[in-house]
């Protein structure tokens, strides 16, 4: 009996170290809108490398693991808009380390158009003292 708790004792602690080795290491992206009056009804879709990962209500932000590695970002408006995507940045996700993309209206002549910029986290730190956090971001996922 005394073998068959050690055997299983040893099956269990290689199970805990093989399982902890093979997740995917991860970083943070933390998405911020804070557009003024401009827009503030609608929702801005969020997408990173073609998926949507958030619809995000004005003057919130929301927390996102993300793989290591670089990542397009791209914000869409919600309601009446030509439906095209931003221009896209590229954000470089390292290990355990927080990025920070802001969600900025931009105008040009009569036009307004939304477009995203990483920012430092001093910058960001300032941002997100006077927006709330969102857990829930409307986006449902197929599995």
């Amino acid at each position: 009996m005394k073998f068959i708790k050690s055997l299983l004792s040893v099956a269990l602690l290689t199970f805990i170290c093989l399982s902890a080795y093979s997740q995917t290491p991860t970083g943070q992206i933390y998405f911020m809108r804070s557009t003024g009056y401009n827009g503030a009804a609608v929702n801005v879709r969020i997408y990173v490398d073609d998926q949507l990962v958030c619809k995000l209500k004005n003057n919130r932000f929301s927390i996102h693991d993300m793989a290591v590695g670089k990542h397009v970002v791209t914000v869409q408006p919600t309601g009446i808009s030509n439906g095209k995507k931003s221009d896209p940045i590229t954000v470089e996700v390292a290990e355990g380390k927080a990025n920070y993309v802001n969600v900025v209206q931009r105008v040009s002549g009569y036009a307004s158009y939304l477009s995203c910029e990483e920012v430092t986290q001093s910058s960001a730190d300032n941002t997100l003292k006077k927006i709330k956090q969102t857990t829930d971001c409307g986006v449902t996922e197929n599995k």
